[in-house]
Order: structure tokens, then sequence, then C-alpha cells
């Protein structure tokens, strides 16, 4: 099917979309207030979530593969929390302060994640991000960063080297290749000295979604101590990974590890822990320690969702949601190979990435075939499937048997409607 019957039939489906997105366009930048979620001709405007599904403005439905960013671990409008935060409004939701709802949300991270001595809020997994790079750089008293070339960790622009075209930041950030451990070495013997911190991810996902290799994250985890920088872990999308969070998965101990998303239940939150010598840096009965800030951080409808959210996600439920994701995974490539599409697919627990390619993408490199990646997020959406504009796919806890099954029919229709 040629782009312009796919998109005729997105804009037949969508009208009132359409309107209200020329009708946020006059009053913010493109109709939408990040990046991510924009797509040609125009995003989809939801009104509502319930469990696996969304449903837009015209009254469609879509079996929901992209939760939010992956944000939303169980779901949309996961009932558990949704009533405890109608509870939790009753008495106010911000006071200066520690809250009870706090001390509980701190104690559930710290006795789930191993290095988690202490822990510290923020309202965002960028602002994590910043908050981890502050402290690092307090404890060891050096000024460089050191990530992956194409490794997204919020829009903080220290960590944004690499990323839409910039390169390494002059006095701030340095860069070396993901799943190249030698890479970083050479960086780390050229500039260890002053290099604060190595900050990874388990697996990147900005272009295309690309698992760390076996044994990389821990070879630069070893060459980073060797230097006397800190390895900070970027947990925020693969704490799904494992009951205790990539790190219990791939064997790492890092010094510091930074969340977001799905921790936060579907509320704004962020958090950054550590081993005790490093997070007493920012006791504030400390003199000469880190200031960290923050009207919201740790507020109660945070907690709340948060809490639930992470003590909610048992292992058998992380389990259930991998064999999900596999199941969508072995479906597909039969189906693209039976219709004649080169399809390479990139999968770990319950993230994966789809990819038209006949070979494995380059690690933080652009979309493979973006106008047929285009056409087929396109497609997807005229079957009833939602998954990330760049092929990202994901599960959540609220995945049924019979959700998965439509997932795939509808993403296999659309595998028919962008075939050769």
């Amino acid at each position: 099917m040629a782009l312009n019957s796919i998109e005729e039939t997105y804009r037949s489906r969508t009208p009132k979309s359409a309107a209200l997105l020329d009708r946020a366009n006059r009053s913010m930048p493109g109709g939408l207030t990040r990046n991510f979620g924009f797509f040609r001709p125009y995003p989809v405007v939801h009104q509502r979530g319930q469990g696996p599904y969304l449903w837009d403005v015209d009254g469609n439905r879509y079996v929901d593969l992209n939760y939010n960013g992956l944000s939303l671990i169980h779901g949309h409008a996961y009932k558990p929390i949704a009533q405890a935060l109608a509870q939790a409004t009753e008495n106010g939701w911000a006071w200066l302060g520690t809250n009870l709802p706090q001390i509980e949300f701190a104690e559930a991270l710290c006795k789930r994640i191993k290095i988690f001595e202490k822990v510290l809020f923020t309202n965002s997994g960028t602002e994590a991000s910043m908050l981890a790079v502050k402290m690092a750089r307090g404890f060891t008293g050096r000024p460089l960063i050191l990530k992956a070339h194409g490794g997204y960790h919020g829009t903080y622009s220290d960590l944004e080297a690499g990323l839409h075209g910039q390169g390494e930041i002059a006095g701030h950030t340095l860069l070396a290749e993901f799943n190249n451990v030698e890479s970083f070495e050479r960086v780390l013997a050229q500039h260890g000295p002053r290099i604060a911190a190595v900050v990874l991810e388990p697996v990147m996902y900005t272009g295309v979604v690309m698992p760390a290799l076996p044994g990389f994250l821990n070879q630069v985890q070893a060459a980073a101590r060797k230097a006397g920088a800190l390895f900070v872990l970027d947990d925020c999308l693969m704490l799904r990974l494992a009951y205790g969070g990539s790190a219990e998965k791939f064997g790492l101990e890092p010094d510091i590890t930074f969340l977001g998303k799905f921790v936060g239940g579907g509320m704004p939150v962020g958090a950054v822990g550590a081993r005790r010598e490093i997070m007493d840096l920012a006791d504030p009965g400390r003199a000469g320690g880190i200031y960290h800030g923050g009207s919201f951080n740790g507020n109660v409808l945070a907690s709340v969702a948060g809490r639930i959210a992470v003590e909610h996600l048992t292992a058998e439920r992380i389990q259930r949601m991998d064999a999900q994701a596999d199941r969508i995974k072995q479906a597909l490539e039969a189906r693209a190979k039976a219709v004649g599409l080169s399809l390479y697919m990139l999968c770990e627990g319950s993230v994966m990435g789809l990819y038209f390619s006949a070979t494995k993408p380059r690690p933080g490199g652009e979309l493979p075939n973006p106008e047929l990646s285009g056409r087929y997020h396109l497609a997807c959406l005229n079957h009833g499937v939602q998954m990330g504009p760049g092929g990202m796919v994901s599960m959540s806890t609220a995945m049924t048997d019979e959700a998965v099954a439509e997932a795939i029919a509808g993403m296999s229709a659309a595998l028919e409607d962008v075939r050769p």
C-alpha cells in the first residue's frame, strides 16, 4: 500500500486529532511540549487510557505498546494507584519538609536496589541525571563526564553531547562508542585523572534500541574504577529488566544509579541512589556539601504512586512481560519473512526495537530506512496499535493474552500494508 493511501486512511480516522493539533500549534511549538511523540502528518490526540488500551478523541482504540515512553509499567489508570491518589488528594500533596509517603517510597527503593543505601528524589529522569552528575563531580573533585556517543540521558546539556548533531563539550563531556570497550579505555587512559564519572545505560534507545553486548558494561565499570572515576548507571528505562534492575541482571555494582519513568507510577519523578558516603554529601546539615533543591521533590502524590508501582512489579510479572515481548518478536519476524520484508528486531527483556534492515543497526546511528519505518508506524495506528514513532515496543503488566494477540494481528496487517 502506498504512503498516500496509508496516510489518507490515517487522516480519515483522525479528523478531530488533526483539528486539535492545529489548535495546539497556535499556543505550543509544533502543537506539543516534547519532541518524542511527534510524527507526520500529525500525532494522535488521546482522550483516555485503561489497562493496555488507549482511545483517541475520534473514538479509535489502540493497543498501547509505548506507555508514554515506557513510564507506565502497570498500564493506564492502574486501579491501586488511581485509588491511592484519589485518597491522598483529600489532605493536600505538597508540603515543606519530609512526609510519610516519601519515607516509605525511599525505603521501598533502598530495599529493592542493592546499591541504594540512601536515595534523593527529583521530578524527572532528566533532573535525576543532573543530580547524579553533580554528586559525581562533588565526590571526586573532577570536572569531566564520559558517556556513549548517541546515549540519551535526558535533556541536560552536559549529557546531550553526542546527540542531535552535537559533539563533545569542552571542559564538560567526552564521548566514546557504545559496545566498544577499547573506545572507553582509550578516553579513560587519556583523560582519566579529570574524569568524574562514566555514565551508561544498559540499553541504548535513541535512534535504535541497542542492548549492551555481553560483558561490555562490566568491563567499562572496571576501567572506570581503575581510572578513579565513578561508574554511573542510567536505569530510568531498564529498571524493568530484573527485580533489582539492570545492575542485578548484568552483575554490575554501580557507584551511583539514577531512575525515572515508571518509578513514579505515572507521576513526574526521578531518583538518585548510591552508597552512604556518596549520598551523605547532600545532607543539608553537612557543611560544604552538595545543595539539592526542588519544591516538589518527593511530593505526596509522586511518592504514593511510586511506591505502589515499584512494590507491584514482582519478578513473576517481569518474566511474564519478557515472554509476551518474545511472543510478539517471533510472530513479527515470521510474518515479515513471509511478505518479503527485511526486519531486524533487537530485544532486551520486555523492550524491543523494530527496524526495516537486513543487518544490525549501528549503536547511536540513524533509524534505518526512516521512510518505510514512518509508513509502518502509520499503518500500525490504522490497525489499532500504538508503538513509538522510531519502532520502540514495550510491555506492561496490564498486557493480557488478548491484547498481545491484538497487537500481533494489527502489526502483522501493517506489514502487509507496507510490503514490496
